[in-house]
This record gives structure tokens, C-alpha cells and sequence, in this order.
């Protein structure tokens, strides 16, 4: 056990974050080192809510069971439809090291790190936060929701706009050698322009099929739902129910893509 178990609000805040990152690695599946790190981020995840359990008293072991006990079971449940990722597959290097708390309140996992208190060391930037980003399909600088960081800088990111799913970028990318864009070009523009215009495809049915929805709920935590229903969120708009759980729901929005929506 910990030497200092997380309080019950800091552990409810890395129940959010971890099943952000379970969220993310279901489009990143080709990613080894992100799927293995996730996998141990929940593994934490489960071992500091025992901690905690462990150190309150019965009654406010009650409260902590009904406040989070759901919601790890769910996420837990999620993080296994992941491949699992064998340990010898998965090359560790020093920023890309899944350990405890390097920081007081502060957890890394490969590549990925979140402060419990929500804030970031130095420009307050967060996974599930907002940044300023070049977006290439959009061309030019829109908001993004941050997935991923390495340290404190973001480093994938979701465009709000188009959906599209890119490496983080303060601005354009630099033009390459006249060369080195036709042996580029040569090799892999196709296959990402063929993604790119299927997802853009799949995006643009979705946009239609929820516009045209004769039967659209308002969302409301308190109410249960199902698979395929059409919702409409005060924040996101509306969206198609992916996949529901006992304590969150998975919605996909035509312009800010998949997002988890908490139950109470």
C-alpha cells in the first residue's frame, strides 16, 4: 500500500482521466506502448482505490463504494476488450515510464501525465483540456481537446471542428526539401488521404443521420439509455450512443468525436 492514499476527490479525478486514456487507446490500437501503459494506469488505478478503501472507516468506506466502486468496475471492464501487450514488446525509456507519483499528486503513464489537481505544472495544460492548435485538415490554428502528453507539452490532440485526431502543433509545419516531399509523396499519401476520406466519410453520415433524427433525448445523467439512441448535450450537441456502461455512456459527435459522458 502507499505511504499517502489518494483522498476520495483525487482518486474520483484519476478515475476521469484513466478512463479518458481506456477512451483513447480504443482509436489507437496499433499503439503498443500507449495500450500496455493504459493497461497499468487501470491496474493503479484499481490497487489505489483498495488503498483507500483500506484506510477509511466503514461508514466512509460506504461513501467511497457508491461514489467510484461503479465507475472503476466499468472502466476496468472497458480496458479489457484492449489487446493485451506482452512486457517484452514494450521498449521503456525515461519519459515513457509507467511508475508512481513522481510529483506530489502527479502520475505519468507512457508518454502521458495528468496532475490529480487538475492542473498541469507550469502552462496548465491537462489531458481532456483545451489548447490552441494548427490544424492541418482545417487549415489553420483551431481548438483541440488534448489526448495525450509527454511532460507537460501536449502531443496528440483532437481537433473540435473536423474530429481529426493529429500530433500537436504550435503552427504550420515547416516545408520540406522538394525531394524529400516527392519520395514522401510517393509513398504514403494515399493510404492516409484513403483514411482520412473514410473517416470524413463515416463522420459526415453520422452529422446527417443525428440532424435527421425524428427522436433526440435531452441528456440527463440521471437517465438510463441505449445503444444507438440519439442524445443531445448542452456542450457537444448531438451524438449517437457507442456503448453504454452502468456508470458512463460512450458518444460519438459529428465534430468533437468520442467522448465519455458520466452517470450519476
Amino acid at each position: 500500500m502507499e505511504p499517502h492514499p489518494l483522498t476520495l476527490e483525487q482518486l474520483t479525478q484519476e478515475v476521469r482521466d484513466v478512463a479518458l486514456q481506456v477512451h483513447a487507446a480504443q482509436e489507437r490500437l496499433e499503439d503498443r506502448d500507449f495500450i500496455a501503459a493504459v493497461h497499468a494506469a487501470v491496474e493503479n488505478m484499481g490497487r489505489r482505490f483498495k488503498d483507500l478503501l483500506s484506510v477509511l472507516p466503514p461508514p466512509e468506506q460506504i461513501v467511497a463504494e457508491r461514489a467510484l466502486g461503479r465507475r472503476v468496475a466499468d472502466v476496468r471492464r472497458l480496458a479489457s476488450l484492449l489487446p493485451r501487450i506482452p512486457a517484452g514488446l514494450v521498449v521503456s525509456t525515461p519519459d515513457r515510464q509507467v511508475s508512481g507519483a513522481s510529483t506530489i499528486g502527479e502520475r505519468r503513464i507512457t508518454g502521458v501525465s495528468w496532475v490529480h489537481d487538475r492542473q498541469a505544472p507550469s502552462a496548465g495544460l491537462r489531458v481532456g483540456g483545451e489548447v490552441e492548435s494548427w490544424c492541418g485538415k482545417c487549415g489553420e490554428m483551431k481548438t483541440h481537446n488534448i489526448i495525450a502528453m509527454v511532460g507537460t507539452d501536449p502531443k496528440q490532440v483532437l481537433c473540435k471542428v473536423c474530429g481529426s485526431r493529429h500530433t500537436y502543433r504550435s503552427g504550420p509545419a515547416r516545408k520540406r526539401a522538394a525531394e524529400e516531399v516527392i519520395a514522401a509523396t510517393s509513398n504514403r499519401t494515399q493510404a492516409p488521404d484513403r483514411e482520412a476520406a473514410r473517416k470524413a466519410e463515416i463522420m459526415r453520415a453520422l452529422g446527417e443521420e443525428v440532424a435527421g433524427a425524428a427522436t433526440v433525448r435531452v441528456f440527463n445523467p440521471k437517465e438510463r439509455y441505449k445503444a444507438g439512441e440519439i442524445i443531445s448535450h448542452p456542450d457537444y450537441g448531438r451524438g449517437k450512443v457507442e456503448n453504454v456502461l452502468r456508470a458512463s455512456l460512450l458518444v460519438r459527435f459529428p465534430r468533437s468525436g468520442l467522448k465519455p459522458l458520466s452517470l450519476v
